[in-house]
């Protein structure tokens, strides 16, 4: 468990999915890549799912939802779905979804929110019932009505399965949601994806999303194929990197199916690298 201030942080390993190696990877040559996250025999590249639980001030956060278990059948096995271990997670830190106080969703592509639903026959309800969900409105608007190229990752039934909630926070740009606990906005992946900083006088932790989703996407040039801006990617990773490597910041990887978190150096061309990884069960 990582201590940053008055909050408890934890890594909820909750499930791997897979995806084609020029959705992982975009434009950027698989010699280049597949020493990093080596694909399977037909170039799907295996990804992990992990959630950051943030637990203190009498509230217990969770950072975005995964891909939970409401999926039908063939398109479980077209992503390679495994079982949702979200329950098994929580109660190895003592907790219960009706214990979630909030779920902050980086964005709402289908791999970080339709965990937050199951499945009622047709229906779909939210598991953290009593939890508030902040969003940037300028995502939420995206989901609801997406571009032509972002239309198969806001899955329809679940972002109107959200519309249906009510308890969402739709936020207007960064803020600071409880005292150490900020959300900034970051553009090229997706309009209005908000990242998740932890901080106190000492260290801080920042919660990568998709812009750094892992330890591969170092790389300035490494963006995803879903990104709808890879130029505005490459000058947000510069930015924040900058800004990690100056604060000495821990970052959190929730896609990199090894890695779960590392601290940061320059290597000898002056590219952000790991130092060393760090698992948060660890730390103290």
């Amino acid at each position: 468990m990582l201590t940053i201030g008055s909050y408890r942080l934890h890594c909820l390993d909750v499930q791997y999915f897979s995806l084609d190696g020029g959705s992982v990877f975009g434009v950027v040559p698989r010699v280049m890549w597949e020493k990093v996250i080596r694909p399977d025999s037909l170039n799907r590249v295996r990804l992990s799912m992990r959630l950051l639980l943030i637990s203190g001030k009498g509230r217990h956060i969770l950072v975005d939802a995964a891909m939970g278990d409401a999926w039908p059948e063939k398109l479980s096995k077209i992503y390679c779905l495994t079982d949702f271990r979200l329950d098994n997670e929580l109660a190895r830190v003592g907790l219960k979804r009706a214990d979630i106080t909030d779920v902050v969703f980086t964005h709402l592509h289908f791999d970080h929110l339709s965990g937050a639903f199951e499945r009622h026959d047709d229906h779909l309800d939210t598991i953290f019932p009593d939890a508030v969900f902040h969003i940037q409105k300028q995502n939420y608007l995206s989901a609801v009505s997406p571009n032509l190229k972002e239309r198969p990752s806001y899955r329809k039934e679940f972002v109107q399965a959200l519309q249906e909630c009510s308890n969402l926070n739709l936020l207007d740009g960064d803020t600071e949601l409880l005292p150490g606990i900020e959300l900034f906005c970051v553009g090229g992946h997706t309009a209005g994806q908000q990242l998740v900083r932890v901080f106190d006088e000492r260290r801080s932790l920042v919660h990568g999303g998709d812009l750094l989703p892992s330890a591969a996407h170092l790389g300035l040039s490494r963006g995803l194929g879903f990104d709808i801006e890879p130029l505005e990617v490459i000058n947000e990773k510069r930015r924040l990197l900058s800004r990690m490597l100056e604060d000495r910041s821990i970052l959190f990887f929730a896609h990199d199916p090894f890695v779960e978190a590392a601290s940061l150096c320059l290597d000898e061309r002056g590219e952000a690298v790991v130092h060393s990884t760090i698992s948060l069960g660890d730390c103290s």
